[in-house]
């Protein structure tokens, strides 16, 4: 039988979460990804804002609902205009006139340019994620964490109609200087957008964003295996310390309700 027995309920369960997702340094990524027919650079930062509440579920799983994450995310595109609109080419027209002689228009070539477009998107996801509990001794210390198992299904504080008129606004903000693209400009933004749609800006999003909470451990509890439970008090009364021989821990329905219950073997 254990020594030691310690169990939270789901209230403090929700309060030492939310106290460990304050603690949690932001995240960050980099790399390039498929953004429609593009390819974009990105560099991603996201910090867990909230932990929603927790529900203790027996043998071993600690769920959290509406876990909410805060992320930006810069883009960098590489866009050829010219993808989207064809180069325009209209030649030279002479007209002779009597007296003055042949009166002729320039010849006109407009090839469209390669344009860089920086977007930067701001936003939230909220998830629903089981934790699995881990305990392990590294190092001498006894570790008790939440592992988020699986991926988890991320619903996005914006509709992607609004990012996507976001990176509508980017596009034209980014070719405005373009000589003579005003009257293309529209044509230009709409074919850009519509070949991004919904599944080219989820498909950038979700493999970006979804690391940042599947990988996401929480530290429960570490306590080093070797601990002074009394210090010494002179030369003849050592110090006392015992050793954590082993940790559990799982999650108990003790009615009225569940429980996060830890227990250790001790020797001295």
């Amino acid at each position: 039988m254990p020594e030691i027995i310690a169990a939270i309920d789901e209230g403090a369960a929700t309060t030492i979460f939310t106290t460990l997702a304050a603690g949690l340094p932001p995240q960050s990524s980099s790399g390039s990804s498929s953004f429609g027919p593009f390819t974009a650079a990105y560099a991603a930062t996201a910090t867990l804002s909230s932990p929603g509440t927790v529900d203790l579920i027996p043998p071993g799983t600690i769920r959290v609902a509406d876990l909410r994450m805060d992320w930006h995310l810069h883009l960098s595109l590489s866009l050829d205009i010219g993808d989207f609109l064809p180069d325009i080419h209209i030649p030279q027209v002479c007209v002779h006139i009597p007296c003055v002689g042949d009166v002729c228009t320039p010849k006109i070539d407009i090839v469209w340019p390669t344009v860089t477009v920086p977007i930067d998107l701001s936003d939230y996801v909220k998830t629903t994620v089981d934790l699995g509990i881990a305990v392990t001794l590294v190092a001498g210390t006894w570790k008790v964490e939440g592992v988020v198992q699986g991926v988890p299904n991320l619903q996005f504080g914006l509709t992607t109609a609004a990012m996507l008129a976001v990176v509508g606004a980017a596009v034209a903000a980014a070719v405005a200087w373009v000589p003579l693209i005003g009257p293309f400009l529209a044509v230009l933004v709409a074919a850009v957008v519509a070949a991004i749609g919904v599944a080219g800006l989820t498909g950038l999003l979700d493999p970006i964003l979804t690391p940042f909470i599947s990988g996401t451990r929480f530290p429960v509890y570490a306590q080093p295996q070797l601990f002074t439970v009394l210090p010494a008090a002179g030369a003849n009364d050592p110090a006392v310390t015992i050793t954590l021989d082993t940790i559990a821990a799982e999650v108990q329905h003790n009615p009225p309700e569940d429980e996060l219950v830890l227990s250790a073997d001790i020797s001295a």
